[in-house]
């Protein structure tokens, strides 16, 4: 079902580091038709008391892309779902700032669903400021049956 080293569980994976720019904010907010003025406008954000624009929540989806680390095997004649996600948040994401993007898995498991075994795969993806500071961790679900 599920072929996973249990020595890669809790160990973490660099993914990527990324600046943000509040054109690319604004992109996001305007693909999600989402015109709040504290991701577009820096004046109304400042007013708001932010250092600069900021990002929707789910800006950090698009920040951490379509990377799946550590890669994990599943056996043949199996498929991976998407099981359910989690997001917590610690600060804001703003614009101007650099961000780090970890992650491992933090758990791996096999439990029984209605059509048989399920081996489930727990994820978690941190976005770190320039100080190392956790500012975002995204819980993500997957199973194979």
């Amino acid at each position: 079902m599920i072929k996973l080293d249990p020595s890669l569980i809790g160990k973490e994976f660099p993914v990527c580091t990324v600046t943000v720019t509040a054109e690319d904010i604004r992109t996001f907010a305007e693909a999600m038709d989402d015109l709040n003025p504290l991701y577009l406008d820096v004046d109304a954000a400042k007013a708001a008391g932010y250092p600069n624009v900021i990002a929707p929540p789910l800006f950090c989806m698009k920040m951490r892309g379509g990377l799946m680390r550590p890669e994990v095997s599943i056996e043949p004649g199996y498929a991976s779902l998407h099981a359910g996600q989690d997001i917590e948040f610690a600060d804001e994401i703003y614009a101007g700032q650099t961000y780090t993007i970890t992650a491992k898995v933090a758990e791996a498991y096999e439990k029984t669903g209605r059509s048989g075994p399920l081996g489930i795969i727990v994820r978690e993806v941190d976005i770190k400021d320039a100080t190392g500071r956790i500012v975002a961790t995204l819980r993500e679900r997957h199973c194979s049956s």
